[in-house]
């Protein structure tokens, strides 16, 4: 059994410390969760109640249904052009992100400087969109452009193309550079060099990361409609303010099918294999983009209009220089840290509820799997699904409903949410995973727990380890968006800055967030293996 000696070492060696400071941070934040506000409202349990009571009674009238399928081609069309602004902005900034186009970059020394330096400012520039939650781009935007639909295709585009670019540039950075070293030995310029000696071995890599891209932006432009921009969030948010708890299940039950439908096209296109399925895909994708530009009323030259350059002047000048708000710095601070706090009890509320539901939800492993088994996994995916198509704010407004507003709604939320996330992709990597040592402990004898626990997890825990590390950076960032319906955090202190138009101020607490994510992201790299 290779793969435990595979991971012993990644703990040993690099983990073990970070591990320890992990826990005690754990503790810490479920301490100050608990022990800071009170938690649970019991008065608001019969809303509770009546909300899952209304599963089985959804508002199917058709003028209202009518109104949801509007509302889904919305959502669909805000996806698809997202995703696609924000892959053509990951396969620009990849070659200027990553190392391997400028090694043995030739010049004098001062280019060598210049070029240095200003790739520096281009992974800055970089970063804080990364860094910065799309609902926020989204806000800021409609300063600006008003209620466009505009907005959501470039809320989408500036987050998910800074990490698209990222993401390009580390699979451009592990590809075998024999191939490239070749070219640019041979004479080849560094683009030619990059584009048949790299692209070419990480191509398909590419192509699966930009479709579940896609899948990601069809939660995204639910998430950007309860910010006023139309389709299925918007309707949520209208449904929720006036209690109407039918029409939520209708519109629920819409996201579900529209994440469910993304889902399947994502996982097709990266674990098939086929090249057929990759060109029809595109092919699909040339069509949906004009119809999809066509039906959302997309027209770019609102971008370099005289009011819009007018508006996003006032706006610089009154975001710059970045201040503090009212409360000061123990403002700033205090919600810093139940930022912290909640992002930490959210990630584990995730990870344990994905592993528990993931180890149902994987594809059975073994032929004499029976119909409950079978019947089991696909309820699994499916509560999977629920979890992860109704988006994040739209579960802390449920759980306000039991929970007085502060750290807790905010980490269950986000919890919930991320439980759908991560139990998918823990149940990708367990179907993935070298079955080797478990048929050898099932050929021994050992029995379902025992091959799990030790045939398993194992050889899994290096990728799992991975998701999670970089789901908690992702977590850190949707603090925002639940902080806009009473959770505590850096998110509720926008939200009131943004009331008060007090931008400067706004920015400083986005200041605040791009440190805390920076800080997050250099203890992945720590864990990461």
């Amino acid at each position: 059994m290779r793969a435990p000696t595979v991971a012993r070492p990644v703990v040993r060696r690099r983990g073990s410390p970070t591990l320890i400071g992990l826990g005690v941070l754990v503790a810490w934040a479920a301490w100050r969760a608990t022990t800071s506000r009170d938690v649970l409202n019991t008065r608001g349990w019969s809303s509770f109640t009546e909300f899952w009571t209304a599963v089985l009674d959804p508002d199917l009238n058709v003028d209202f249904l009518r109104l949801t399928g509007e509302a889904m081609l919305t959502t669909a069309s805000y996806a698809v052009l997202g995703a696609v602004a924000s892959v053509a902005v990951g396969l620009v900034g990849a070659p200027l992100l990553a190392d391997r186009p400028w090694e043995a970059a030739t010049g004098s020394r001062a280019l060598s400087a210049c070029r240095t330096a200003a790739r520096w400012v281009v992974r800055a520039l970089f970063v804080v969109p990364r860094a910065v939650h799309e609902i926020i781009w989204a806000l800021l935007l409609v300063q600006v452009l008003g209620f466009d639909p505009l907005v959501a295709v470039l809320a989408i585009a500036f987050q998910f193309g800074a990490i698209t670019a990222k993401v390009y540039a580390d699979l451009l950075d592990d590809a075998d550079p024999a191939a490239f070293r070749s070219l640019r030995a041979g004479g080849a310029g560094r683009f030619t060099a990059l584009v048949y000696g790299l692209v070419p071995i990480v191509r398909r890599d590419l192509i699966g990361y930009g479709f579940y891209r896609l899948e990601c932006a069809v939660r995204s432009a639910a998430v950007l409609g309860i910010v006023g921009l139309g389709g299925l969030g918007n309707q949520l948010d209208l449904s929720f303010e006036s209690l109407r708890y039918d029409e939520i299940w209708t519109l629920i039950a819409a996201l579900m099918i529209l994440s469910g439908l993304a889902d399947r096209w994502s996982t097709a296109v990266r674990h098939s294999g086929s090249d057929v399925a990759v060109r029809s895909s595109w092919i699909a994708l040339l069509v949906l983009v004009p119809v999809s530009w066509w039906y959302v009323g997309i027209d770019v030259s609102a971008l370099w209009s005289e009011r819009t350059r007018r508006l996003f002047g006032d706006l610089v000048d009154d975001m710059l220089p970045p201040r503090l708000g009212p409360g000061g710095w123990s403002e700033l601070i205090e919600a810093t840290v139940d930022t912290l706090a909640m992002s930490v009890l959210a990630t584990v509320i995730a990870v344990t509820g994905g592993l528990l539901v993931a180890t149902i939800a994987a594809r059975p492993h073994r032929p004499d799997d029976g119909v409950v088994r079978r019947s089991a996994g696909w309820v699994a995916r499916l509560v999977l699904l629920l979890f992860r198509a109704v988006p994040a704010p739209v579960w802390a407004f449920l759980v306000v409903l039991v929970m007085f507003p502060g750290i807790w709604p905010g980490a269950v939320a986000l919890g919930v949410y991320n439980t759908g996330v991560l139990g998918r992709l823990f149940a990708e990597v367990f179907d993935d995973h070298d079955d080797r040592a478990r048929r050898q402990l099932d050929t021994a004898g050992a029995g379902p727990v025992e091959q799990f626990t030790y045939g398993v997890l194992p050889v899994c825990a290096p990728r799992l380890v991975s998701l999670v590390v970089y789901r908690w950076e992702v977590i850190t960032r949707e603090t925002v968006v639940v902080g806009v319906v009473g959770a505590a955090g850096l998110g509720r202190l926008m939200q009131e800055h943004l009331v008060a138009r007090d931008f400067a101020a706004v920015t400083g607490t986005i200041g605040a967030l791009i440190v805390l994510a920076v800080a997050i992201d250099a203890i992945g790299r720590r864990l990461r293996p």
